[in-house]
């Protein structure tokens, strides 16, 4: 018994002293950033303007009771993290070795026990068409497709639901526009305020053992028809949900399948391997151990910082998942092609600048860091003749920390884009810092939950001043009705946006700032856009290019 005291004492002890070196790093890295002073916010609840949490005067005489909060809980979790991912990093290290072992394939399922797709653990998303579906013809392609990947019958749900869709939304002048709540077209089974996150979640474990959903709301011909679509966000990153999406219209359609699951045909390549084992030697694992305390005090500190301050009673707004839409049409999408063309600039580009333009007016707290999502198939886990095919289904995903100057402009933005395909293609610094984060993490694969963890160490805090910028590229889908691919990763900021059919479509969300926020953000960032198709030629111009096509 005295020893089990002794043995809880030095415990208490030790976590005390972990918990306030991990605040004080924390706090050290605020102050030289400048945030720990209130934010500034160009009208503020109190004035009239949206609530921006944080700045209302709620939020200020809360202050001592958030900030009570908030050590509380950081102390309650901190160590337990810190010693949890030091333990786990080390006994990888031990039984698995070097990164590309650990991810020779560019996964790694240990935390699911080698259970790659796992029970109501999804990637979720919202497709629109304009054409309803034939239940018979869907359920055929959709059961075989998952068959090849070992998903049974009885772990797949396809319903189609009695309520039918609401009619394209129109803006104050009746036009039709892609910017709308994301309830809009389903308001029996979404609430106002809510998306299909809310759907799902409501339905999770309903029944149980589910691994893949679609959910058909089918409309007349010409009008909106919604898929609720729930993947695997275990087993396949983001790009392979819609891949798998991808190949099931292919299949609607009645073209021929497509071998479409590599992941264990698909082995890092010999200069990739060499180069983040090299920076994972000995001295390189070692110094990996190092700067997690500080990665940990940082992620963990502004995702419990944040959380707090969206606290009803703290000022906020509440927390939880919002989000929004801003799809665009054929033409319009042509229209930013081409005015960031005439501009010089990707349209990659224009989302950052724009997204950074929006928290710098909107919020007044510009993002100083963004989290690029990318897969590294292509470039450094290919397939004997693959050429540009780039259509595989599992997970190969990265995500890859640029830094934002204040002055971030749409130059430095476009910069930003050239030094991420650099590094993408060169497996460079920043690709090399984000897979050996991977392989030694918590959890070692899937649509991005291996970035969302506070443990994960890499300079990424994904819920502190962090756009997590998901940019699909250019894709296709052979079903021709089809008008819209929407999904988020609502965190500090996520912007999620993708260009299907010559159609650009993204859903703006955040956990912390609450939808009229969220929705502010998002009309501050079509005002840009817009400003950039504005400078696209009258006429003519250049349609949207296929993938690899010269731009």
């Amino acid at each position: 018994v005295t020893m089990l005291r002794g043995g809880l004492r030095g415990a208490a002890r030790g976590a005390t002293y972990l918990s306030a070196g991990g605040l004080t790093m924390f706090c050290a890295t605020k102050y030289r950033s400048g945030e720990l002073a209130l934010p500034p916010t160009t009208a503020s609840a109190d004035d009239g303007g949206i609530n921006i949490p944080g700045t209302n005067s709620t939020a200020t005489s809360m202050l001592p009771a958030r900030t009570l909060v908030f050590v509380g809980a950081f102390t309650a979790t901190y160590p337990l993290l810190l010693v949890g991912s030091v333990a786990r990093a080390i006994y990888l290290r031990a039984t698995l070795g070097m990164p590309s072992n650990i991810l020779s394939t560019g996964t790694y399922m240990g935390w699911s026990f080698g259970e790659k797709h796992l029970a109501d653990q999804h990637y979720v998303s919202q497709m629109l068409y304009s054409k309803p579906f034939n239940e018979a013809l869907l359920r055929k392609a959709l059961f075989s497709l998952c068959a090849e990947d070992g998903i049974k019958e009885s772990e797949i749900e396809l319903v189609f639901k009695d309520e039918v869709p609401q009619d394209w939304p129109k803006n104050a002048k009746g036009q039709i526009t892609g910017s709308f709540a994301m309830h809009h077209f389903l308001p029996e089974s979404i609430q106002p305020g809510g998306q299909m996150l809310d759907y799902f979640e409501a339905l999770a474990g309903k029944p149980k053992g589910l691994k893949v959903r679609l959910h058909v709301f089918n409309g007349p011909p010409g009008a909106p028809t919604v898929i609720l679509y729930a993947g695997s966000v275990n087993g396949w990153d983001g790009s392979s949900n819609y891949n798998f999406n991808k190949e099931l219209q292919r299949r609607y359609m009645g073209e021929p399948p497509l071998e479409i699951f590599v992941q264990e045909k698909t082995k890092i390549t010999e200069a990739a391997a060499a180069m983040v084992d090299a920076a994972a030697d000995t001295a390189g694992f070692a110094r990996f151990l190092l700067v997690l305390p500080l990665n940990l005090a940082n992620s963990l500190g502004g995702l419990l910082w944040n959380g707090v301050r969206a606290s009803t009673w703290a000022g906020g707004n509440g927390l939880g998942f919002k989000m929004t839409a801003m799809n665009f049409s054929e033409a319009e999408s042509k229209a930013l092609y081409n005015g960031a063309k005439a501009l010089g600039v990707s349209p990659f580009a224009c989302f950052t600048f724009a997204a950074h333009k929006a928290c710098k007016e909107v919020l007044g707290q510009p993002f100083h860091t963004m989290v690029q999502q990318a897969s590294l198939q292509t470039r450094h886990f290919p397939l004997a003749d693959q050429g540009k095919r780039r259509d595989f289904v599992g997970d190969w995903l990265v995500g890859l920390v640029a830094y934002c100057e204040p002055d971030y402009t749409l130059a430095s933005a476009q910069a930003g884009y050239v030094e991420l395909n650099q590094d993408l293609d060169a497996f460079g610094p920043r690709t090399v810092s984000s897979l050996v984060a991977k392989a030694y993490g918590l959890i070692n694969c899937g649509a991005a939950p291996f970035e969302c963890v506070p443990t994960y160490n890499d300079d990424a805090h994904v819920f502190d001043r962090t756009l997590f910028m998901n940019n699909y590229g250019v894709r296709t889908n052979a079903n021709p009705a089809f008008e819209a691919w929407n999904w988020n990763a609502p965190l500090w900021l996520g912007v999620n946006t993708i260009n299907v059919n010559g159609k650009t479509t993204t859903l703006v969300g955040s956990s912390f700032w609450g939808l009229e926020v969220v929705e502010a953000l998002r009309d501050h960032m079509e005002g840009t856009l817009r400003e950039i198709m504005a400078q696209a030629p009258r006429r003519g111009g250049k349609e949207v290019p296929a993938y690899g096509a010269k731009k």
